[in-house]
């Protein structure tokens, strides 16, 4: 990103914050809807994202990394705190009822759009770490730290995610 057009949009520029928003909009609001799986919701956390990197971007060290990255973790974190307004339960169930399926099986022929709606169906808090873990990268020891639930949790909501997400793929290729 050009580091003039940041500026302007530091500065309050309308249209440098435009070509930003035009330029990133979209990748957000996929982002977005990973976690929220009903347009609205997605929409106000794609908002809300833009109205805080505008507030914060004199906080964005370009020596630490992209303009997008530093944009994501925004709304990853806008993500979660719309999550906990929503004042959404975990269930704290122990892993030893669920058996760990094998990542390694099925999914050769299905398009993006396919797997983005059968991630979108699983339950909220399973939908969540799903993204955190398998997308965004965090650890289990930073997923609970960010949703205030323990590291086995964590752990527990992934398991139950893909064994949920198995048996979707399984019925597809059926």
């Amino acid at each position: 990103m050009n580091p003039s057009l940041i500026k302007q949009c530091i500065a309050g520029n309308r249209s440098a914050q435009k070509e930003l928003y035009e330029s990133y909009k979209v990748t957000l609001f996929v982002l977005c809807q990973r976690y929220f799986n009903n347009i609205e919701d997605a929409n106000d956390v794609l908002q809300e994202g833009f109205v805080k990197v505008f507030r914060d971007l004199h906080q964005y060290d370009d020596n630490k990394g992209h303009l997008i990255s530093w944009i994501k973790k925004v709304f990853i974190n806008t993500c979660l705190e719309k999550i906990r307004k929503k004042k959404l339960l975990f269930n704290q169930i122990s892993e030893s009822h669920y058996e760990v399926p094998n990542d390694a099986d099925i999914i050769s022929d299905l398009h993006l759009k396919d797997i983005t709606k059968m991630i979108q169906s699983l339950p909220l808090g399973y939908r969540t770490v799903f993204n955190l873990y398998v997308i965004e990268g965090f650890n289990h020891q930073e997923i609970g730290q960010q949703l205030g639930i323990s590291e086995s949790t964590s752990k527990t909501q992934l398991m139950k995610a893909k064994n949920m997400l198995k048996g979707k793929l399984e019925t597809i290729l059926k």
